[in-house]
């Protein structure tokens, strides 16, 4: 009878991915443990009408690809690639749009020991509102620094009790939570997709959005760059483009010696300082030359002792 109704309660499940296999385009799939119960279900509530979240055995769902393959290329050898316990989330959504989402709901939580450090978790200096006691000894076997004022625990000066990957001692995690500091962020992380056919693993799943936004501002400035250096005229460019050209044609008539009213200035100062180049070359080579009652600098101020 037992047997019976396990059967039953597979085929239920059974039946349920195979509807939304049907229905669902993408299934990005995150990895279970350590993720709060009361997290998946708040993301549940914000995924209502755009995704299906499920938790099921791996074999379960490879034996609903299996009869879905017909009509969805590659759900099968998806399913055959999992491993662990994972948490399902079936959708329309862009595997990349649903990891954005996530990680905007993601949420800080006590440290637990044994947890790894998802950044580095600093011990802020300042008043602990702790009072002297045994929890003393805890801050020395963290290596922080502190000093007894007030009658409260003040830490002497930020401190990294635990670096990024590294994973969290029990007493350091107790500590932590001693002090309130909920240090760790939780919530779930894609590690595979399956979109249209295509399988994406971690290494296609991990991006930077930050580094993202960087690169397409690096390449708007190169573009932009390259459209002024090959006269491109946009409305963007026009103005550079336009002083660029003003400023070579000046050069080019002051090189010519092309008097204009922009120019007059700039070909007098030219010439001044080429006679101050030629008197200054002419005085080293043959100083008796500039006259003996003349020296070279009466000469650049263009005074002399006669």
């Amino acid at each position: 009878m037992l047997t019976r109704q396990v059967a039953v309660w597979k085929q239920e499940i059974l039946t349920d991915l195979l509807k939304l296999l049907k229905k669902y385009s993408v299934i990005a799939v995150a990895d279970l443990p350590k993720v709060r119960s009361s997290q998946i279900q708040e993301i549940r509530k914000k995924l209502r009408g755009k995704a299906d979240l499920v938790v099921t055995k791996n074999t379960i769902l490879r034996k609903a690809a299996e009869k879905a393959a017909g009509e969805k290329q590659n759900v099968d050898k998806f399913a055959q690639g999992l491993a662990g316990s994972k948490v399902l989330i079936f959708t329309q959504m862009n595997p990349f749009e649903l990891i954005l989402f996530l990680n905007k709901n993601k949420v800080r939580v006590p440290a637990k020991g044994g947890d790894v450090a998802t950044s580095d978790i600093v011990i802020p200096a300042g008043n602990t509102g702790l009072q002297p006691g045994p929890v003393i000894s805890e801050f020395n076997e963290a290596k922080v620094q502190t000093r007894i004022e007030g009658g409260s625990i003040f830490v002497a000066r930020d401190t990294v009790a635990v670096r990024k990957g590294e994973t969290v001692p029990t007493k350091i995690a107790s500590l932590l939570t001693k002090l309130g500091m909920k240090p760790m962020e939780a919530g779930l992380s894609l590690s595979y997709a399956y979109d249209n056919g295509s399988v994406l693993g971690p290494a296609e799943l991990a991006f930077d959005l930050d580094q993202i936004k960087n690169d397409f501002a690096s390449a708007a400035r190169l573009a932009f760059g390259f459209a002024v250096e090959a006269s491109i005229l946009l409305p963007a460019t026009a103005p550079l483009i336009i002083s660029k050209a003003y400023r070579q044609a000046v050069a080019v008539s002051v090189e010519s010696a092309f008097l204009t009213k922009e120019t007059a200035q700039f070909i007098i100062q030219k010439a001044y300082a080429n006679m101050n180049a030629l008197s200054s070359a002419i005085s080293s080579a043959k100083p008796e030359a500039l006259g003996p009652q003349q020296t070279q600098s009466e000469l650049s101020s263009g005074t002399s002792k006669g």
